[in-house]
């Protein structure tokens, strides 16, 4: 029974158009088959067992049907031979299964031979071939396998977007209590619109961290589960307003609003003496940070995940220099590396200088001793003064005096 469906247009007059809507919905909920076969009877056979279940698509050749493969999204299903001209059956077969789209990579696949060809199943089969039929194989059978792949599709489809809505509704690593790297990342975007609608600047610190463990005394997963306890310490270490994510095994990257550069590099100063100065893998384990920074303020175009790429990467060169400066990119007009090594932001302290001196890391301090003698400048004179008031004295020691050790000059 054909139906009238009505359409009003711009002169408000009525105009009548006539279509079969079950044949419509029909034709739109058929999943489609594509058949790459030399013969045109073969095709025609072929089409004629299945077009009352799918929608049928035919090449004629594998260049034809790699190009239907790549720009038809709605083929569920290749039933191929493997003498095709042009681009033959393996390859492909190959194509498709080395392809970077996933969508083409887990097409299911049935190749056709001929009955007693053991060879060309053989050559298929490593291929990930989903199943092997004859061009004799009955309309009934032909029509289960098919039905059979595509529900394996359908179940397989369906499980990972399951996996993926459970993932992303999973927010908080209860492990550490910061965010997951993928809800870190959308999360930062909302960020950098928000930092673009009102010329405000976003900075991305990336933390690597190093423990040093007696390798003697450690036991089975003692590395990771003293990493969760540096990762609870971040995670009571940032405001509010700033977001943490765990980012690799001995990574953590930290999103902040940023003023400047200068109170960026003190928050990552402030987070460093946090995690170093505090017990944060727990007692006896000396925790060594290596950090990278970057801005929005860099470059306005890149988003989340090009932001914390970049820190990550300036965090790796700083480890991999073994160095301790905080370092930076060419932000507010600063020449490349003019930023990366200044004390005064809190590249290092004494305490910190003392702990790597002792851990046999002093290599790591020379470069610092600059700013460490300004720190320790004002102790120096005072103890000279000390000292110089000492000498006045006439008789020597008096009760209640305190001797002090004798500084060089």
């Amino acid at each position: 029974m054909r139906v009238g469906r009505l359409y009003r247009d711009g002169s408000d007059r009525i105009r009548v158009a006539n279509e079969d809507p079950s044949t419509a919905v029909a034709a739109a909920a058929k999943p489609r088959v594509l058949i790459a076969d030399t013969s045109r009877s073969v095709r025609a056979v072929i089409n004629s067992h299945l077009r009352d279940r799918f929608e049928v698509r035919e090449a004629e050749d594998g260049e034809a049907a790699w190009q239907a493969v790549l720009l038809d999204g709605n083929i569920r299903v290749l039933l191929t031979e493997l003498g095709l001209t042009k681009v033959n059956g393996l390859d492909l077969l190959a194509r498709v299964r080395s392809s970077k789209v996933k969508r083409i990579r887990e097409l299911p696949v049935v190749v056709m031979t001929s009955e007693n060809d053991s060879h060309d199943r053989q050559r298929a089969a490593g291929l990930a071939v989903a199943d092997f039929v004859t061009k004799t194989t009955p309309r009934a059978e032909l029509v289960s396998r098919l039905d059979v792949l595509l529900k394996l599709s359908a179940t397989r489809e369906a499980l990972a977007e399951t996996q993926a809505s459970l993932e992303s509704a999973r927010t908080v690593d209860p492990d550490t209590e910061l965010l997951n790297p993928t809800f870190f990342d959308k999360q930062v975007d909302k960020l950098v619109s928000y930092a673009r609608r009102n010329l405000s600047d976003l900075a991305l610190i990336c933390i690597r961290v190093e423990l040093s463990v007696a390798q003697g005394d450690t036991w089975e997963g003692e590395i990771e589960q003293r990493i969760k306890l540096v990762g609870r310490t971040l995670a009571a270490s940032i405001r509010l307003e700033d977001l943490g994510a765990r980012t690799d095994r001995f990574e953590f990257c930290v999103a902040t609003q940023s003023s400047g550069l200068s109170g960026v590099l003190r928050f990552a100063a402030r987070l460093r003496k946090v995690l170093e100065n505090v017990e944060a893998a727990g007692p006896g384990v000396e925790v060594w940070t290596c950090i990278g920074v970057a801005t929005l303020s860099e470059e306005l175009r890149r988003g989340a995940e090009e932001l914390r790429a970049l820190a990550q990467k300036r965090a790796l060169q700083a480890q991999t220099a073994r160095s301790r400066r905080i370092v930076l990119g060419t932000a507010e007009g600063a020449a490349p590396g003019a930023l990366e090594g200044r004390g005064e932001d809190g590249s290092m302290d004494i305490n910190l200088a003392l702990a790597l001196i002792r851990a046999g890391r002093g290599g790591e301090v020379v470069a610092h001793l600059p700013r460490l003698l300004d720190q320790l400048n004002p102790l120096l004179r005072l103890v000279r003064q000390q000292q110089e008031l000492q000498a006045a004295k006439s008789d020597g020691d008096g009760p209640g005096d305190t001797k002090l050790p004798r500084i060089p000059r």
